[in-house]
């Protein structure tokens, strides 16, 4: 068996467009909504990716069990 090196160079203009697009912008809402359905949510496209925020506080720390619940680093 021979080991054959390979290399992979991503195409950094390629995956930035993909980070910022349209398409990325709806699954990060898609996601948001799942953790949080109720809470307000704001997406926008910063310098090098697309970012949806979720705000609020149902007074019980819905928002961070939800978090927690679909995907936390504790979890």
């Amino acid at each position: 068996m021979s080991k054959n090196k390979v290399r992979i160079e991503l195409n950094r203009a390629g995956v930035r467009e993909l980070m910022q697009s349209p398409e990325m912008q709806a699954v990060l809402l898609e996601q948001a909504n799942k953790i949080a359905s109720a809470s307000e949510t704001e997406t926008y496209v910063a310098q090098t990716r697309a970012v949806t925020a979720v705000y609020g506080d149902d007074g019980n720390n819905g928002l961070l069990k939800a978090v927690g619940k679909h995907g936390g680093k504790n979890h």
